[in-house]
């Protein structure tokens, strides 16, 4: 059954009424024809990539799931993302949410999200997908500073930086205590790691890409339609 993402949102609709019989009046008179338009767009986009994340996990869609105000945050963060990166993240959290995932349920991982940029989503996968997510992946700091350099490209540390602030990487330091050949003397050194949080790896499970088999791609972006 094809998931009709503005359905979820009636209680919207009754509350805007005053504004206009539908939605989109609403947004026109709220906020003016062009971001309506675009933000219209983007729930159609949106739509489609919910159905297309359902069928590809097998999942079965539970209205009943996916408590209002839930379902109100989502449609107000998620219709205003227009990068296809940053809608399939979305996408995939709906979904997950409609079949009772209590990860993808949290809503404070739509917050996070809307700060999201194409290559902090890559970053962001590229990270988690290190390690099994279960285990909070941990890196010492200037060894994953390099294979980010090398594998992301020469920005890419902006977007790791990004993904702390957001609270979703966190840096540790860890005492290395050291005994020293000369008369005896111990040292202790400080070293970083990067270490991923709570947070980061509850929203990895909630929107990252379902298991498929191997020799597939798993891309960030959605099919085409």
């Amino acid at each position: 059954m094809p998931l009709d993402v503005t359905s979820i949102v009636q209680t919207a609709r009754q509350a805007l009424a005053p504004f206009g019989n539908t939605l989109t009046d609403a947004w026109c008179a709220l906020i003016g024809d062009r971001v309506a338009v675009w933000r219209v767009k983007n729930a159609a986009s949106l739509q489609r990539a919910v159905t297309a994340e359902l069928e590809t996990m097998g999942l079965r869609l539970r209205h009943a799931q996916i408590p209002e105000r839930y379902a109100l945050a989502w449609f107000e963060e998620a219709t205003k993302q227009d990068e296809e990166e940053i809608q399939v993240l979305f996408a995939r959290l709906l979904a997950r949410a409609a079949s009772g995932d209590e990860d993808a349920s949290d809503r404070r991982h739509l917050q996070i999200l809307t700060h999201f940029t194409p290559s902090d989503a890559k970053a962001f996968h590229w990270f988690f997908s290190r390690d099994d997510p279960e285990k909070h992946p941990s890196f010492p700091e200037y060894d994953l500073w390099r294979r980010a350099k090398d594998e992301l490209g020469e920005a890419s540390w902006l977007s790791i930086e990004h993904l702390m602030s957001l609270g979703v990487i966190e840096r540790r330091f860890d005492l290395i205590h050291r005994e020293a050949e000369f008369l005896g003397r111990e040292s202790w050194t400080a070293a970083a790691e990067l270490t991923a949080t709570e947070r980061g790896s509850s929203l990895f499970r909630a929107c990252n890409a379902p298991t498929i088999s191997p020799g597939e791609s798993t891309p960030l972006t959605r099919p085409s339609s």
